[in-house]
């Protein structure tokens, strides 16, 4: 926004001044960190901090997206950090990786390609640990863009990337671009790419063996308008592609409104794939002109009271 010079411009052009004769390295670039995370980096030129997600964006749809987790996740990502066991994902890592330099902490380095929605995009996955967390970035660059956002400079922003201390997790709710009316009994546990938040019952924060309820609510990364009258297929296809469950089956479907708000709810059964128990899910997906929102809730199969509640809180969701 252009304004009118004034003593407050004054002041910013004499500031820029004297910043002109320091020298470089007291100019040096500070990291920029997405509001409530814990984890920022120097992004490359032309790179803004995104309004969809945690991360920085550009015009090109080149995109950095940073995910935080807790410390002990460490150990378990780097163990599954390799090209073999990333290729299923439609990642094609070249090399073995590397290390990656990390203010007080440490960190792995994976670059490679990968093709969607019709694009090839270049693309480096950081796993990171420092301060009291874990973090993965991920950078991807569509073929077309690179000469917009060069490897050079990815690769040098990756090299910048540190820790600062964490927001508390009610001021990282704060921020999420849609607001929860009821809980329902489930308590938050953490917010994922600066836009998601994982909701459970019970009192494990980490449950990698999934034994207590989970809500997961996560709204689409930038403008993805959904056609109209497209959206109870939307729904489903994306009910099907969650890779935490399997047999998916579709037991029931609603749809309503909310002033423009098309609001699609599913019902179904499905395994889990880590241990064969069976479930019970329930998925409702907000439709808002260009963005969408879904609220997942899972549990065992018998616990229909809990399903209930799930859908009560997604009820109660609302973009902001």
């Amino acid at each position: 926004m252009m304004l009118t010079l004034s003593r407050r411009a004054a002041g910013c052009l004499l500031a820029v001044a004297v910043l002109a004769g320091l020298p470089a390295a007291s100019r040096a670039a500070e990291p920029v960190f997405p509001p409530a995370t814990a984890i920022g980096l120097v992004p490359p030129p032309g790179m803004t901090p995104a309004r969809g997600f945690a991360g920085f964006e550009h015009r090109s749809g080149a995109s950095i997206v940073i995910m935080e987790m807790p410390a002990e996740a460490y150990p378990e990502i780097s163990r599954r950090f390799t090209p073999e066991a990333l290729r299923p994902t439609g990642f094609a890592v070249t090399g073995e990786g590397e290390a990656l330099a990390v203010a007080g902490g440490e960190g792995r380095l994976l670059r490679g390609a990968q093709a969607a929605h019709g694009l090839t995009y270049a693309k480096w996955v950081a796993v990171v640990r420092g301060g009291a967390g874990t973090g993965l970035v991920t950078v991807q660059v569509p073929e077309q863009a690179a000469a917009q956002v060069p490897g050079e400079a990815v690769e040098a922003a990756l090299r910048t990337i540190a820790f600062r201390t964490p927001a508390s997790l009610d001021e990282q709710i704060a921020t999420l671009p849609y607001s929860i009316g009821e809980m329902a009994g489930f308590r938050p546990v953490r917010v994922v790419m600066g836009n998601s938040l994982l909701l459970t019952e019970g009192a494990k924060d980490v449950d990698p063996e999934r034994t207590q309820p989970m809500i997961i609510i996560a709204p689409s990364l930038g403008q993805a308008a959904v056609a109209a009258g497209q959206e109870s297929a939307f729904a489903r296809k994306a009910l099907g592609t969650l890779r935490d469950l399997k047999d998916v089956a579709v037991t029931d479907e609603d749809r309503s409104t909310r002033g423009t708000t098309v609001i699609v709810r599913l019902r179904a059964s499905a395994t889990d794939p880590k241990t064969a128990r069976p479930l019970a899910v329930t998925q409702t997906v907000l439709f808002d002109g260009p963005r969408y929102l879904r609220v997942i809730g899972m549990a065992d199969a018998a616990q229909a009271d809990t399903i209930a509640r799930a859908e009560r809180v997604a009820a109660s969701v609302a973009l902001k």
